[in-house]
C-alpha cells in the first residue's frame, strides 16, 4: 500500500512540475487573443464585441482592446456596415502557407527517398522563409554526414545550394530586396563576399538549372540543389543532395545536378507546373 501511495505521490509531483513548466511559457494576452480568434467559425463568421466577450468570458473592454491589436496586425477586420468583427485575410495567407508546406512535404517524400536510394547521400527539402532557407524535410543516406541540418532549422541563402537555387528564380532586383538586411558573412574562404558575386553565380545557375554549394558554408561539404515550382510557375521550394567533398567530387557534380534537376521538375509537374509555362518564361 505504501508503495502505491509513493507512486501516486510521484505522479502528482511530475504532473505539477509539467504544469508549472508549461505555464512558464504562457503569455496571458496571447492566450486571450487565441481565445478570441477561436471564437470565430463557419456558423459565427462575424461577431460583435459583446458576443466575443460572452464566448471568451472576457470583459468587454479587454476584448475590445485585444481586437484593436489584432485589427492593427490585419488578423481581424471590422465590418464598417454593422461594426462586427471577422477574421482577417492575413490569417488566410498564413493558413494557406502552412497547408502548402505540409502538402509539399507529403508530395516530395517519395521523391526524396528515391534520390537517396540512387545517390546513397542525404537529401533535403527546403522552402524560402523571408531571407533564410527553412529545412522542411530530410532523408539521411546510409553514410555518416557531419552536417547540422535538421527539419525546422534556418540557414543562409547566399552560401547554400538550396538557397541559391531558390534565389535563382528571382531577378536581380528581387534578390537585392530579399537580402537587403542580410550581411554576407564569410563562413569559409569559398563563401561569396559581395552581392555582385552572388548575382553572377545566380545567372550561371539559371543557365544550367542547378546550384552548387562548393564548401561555402562548411569545409569538406558539397551540396547540389534545384528549385521546385507550382502550377503557376512560382518557386515554392528546393531539393538538394549533400555529401562530403571526397564523395561528391567535381566530375560527379554535373551527374548529381542532372538528377536533382530532373527530380525537381518531376515534383513541379506533380504540383501542376507545365513545361509550356517554363518555355514561355524563358
Amino acid at each position: 500500500m505504501r508503495r502505491a501511495q509513493n507512486t501516486s505521490g510521484s505522479r502528482a509531483v511530475v504532473a505539477r512540475t509539467q504544469a508549472s513548466s508549461s505555464n512558464r511559457y504562457r503569455i496571458h494576452v496571447i492566450d486571450r487573443a487565441a481565445q478570441i480568434l477561436d471564437s470565430f467559425g463557419f456558423e459565427h463568421q462575424e461577431l460583435s464585441v459583446s458576443e466575443i466577450g460572452a464566448k471568451t468570458h472576457l470583459h468587454r473592454s479587454t476584448a475590445h482592446r485585444i481586437l484593436m491589436a489584432l485589427e492593427y496586425n490585419d488578423l481581424i477586420q471590422q465590418n464598417p456596415e454593422n461594426g462586427k468583427y471577422r477574421l482577417g485575410i492575413k490569417l488566410f495567407r498564413l493558413g494557406h502557407q502552412a497547408v502548402s508546406h505540409l502538402n509539399l512535404r507529403e508530395i516530395c517524400r517519395s521523391f526524396l527517398n528515391r534520390v537517396m536510394e540512387e545517390t546513397k547521400e542525404t537529401v533535403h527539402l527546403a522552402v524560402l522563409d523571408e531571407d533564410q532557407v527553412l529545412y522542411l524535410d530530410k532523408v539521411e543516406g546510409p553514410h555518416a554526414l557531419r552536417m547540422p541540418s535538421r527539419v525546422g532549422r534556418r540557414i543562409p541563402t547566399y552560401c547554400t545550394s538550396l538557397g541559391k537555387a531558390m534565389l535563382s528564380c528571382f531577378d536581380d532586383q528581387e534578390v537585392k530586396n530579399i537580402l537587403r538586411v542580410q550581411v554576407l558573412r564569410p563562413y569559409t574562404a569559398n563563401t561569396v563576399k559581395t552581392l555582385n558575386q552572388l548575382l553572377t553565380d545566380l545567372r550561371m545557375i539559371r543557365k544550367r538549372g542547378y546550384a552548387v554549394d562548393n564548401e561555402e558554408i562548411e569545409i569538406g561539404l558539397r551540396c547540389v540543389g534545384a528549385p521546385i515550382k507550382d502550377y503557376s510557375g512560382i518557386m515554392v521550394g528546393a531539393i538538394s543532395v549533400a555529401a562530403p567533398s571526397a564523395r561528391l567530387s567535381s566530375p560527379k557534380i554535373s551527374t548529381i545536378g542532372r538528377l536533382v534537376v530532373a527530380t525537381a521538375e518531376e515534383i513541379s509537374e506533380k504540383l501542376g507546373y507545365e513545361k509550356a509555362i517554363k518555355a514561355k518564361a524563358q
